[in-house]
């Protein structure tokens, strides 16, 4: 915990092993995140979490349209 001299107490929590990911999403993205997040009472980062396992967890037979490695 943090205290500063105008009384603030601040905790910091941190888990080891996380990672912060930074990604751009076009505004359709971002709207279509909100509406999934609010209609199933999580965050929107929740969903990304879960999007990343669920994609991690296919691994090589994910049905991708994407060719990985190869820019345009």
């Amino acid at each position: 915990m943090l205290q500063f001299a105008s009384g603030y107490v601040v905790a910091l929590i941190a888990e080891e092993g996380v990672v912060r990911v930074t990604a751009s999403l076009s505004r359709a993205q971002e709207a279509a995140l909100k509406g999934l997040a609010l209609k199933h009472k999580v965050s929107v980062a929740w969903l990304v979490r879960y999007a990343v396992d669920q994609l991690v967890e296919q691994g090589e037979s994910a049905q991708l349209p994407l060719k990985f490695g190869l820019r345009n």
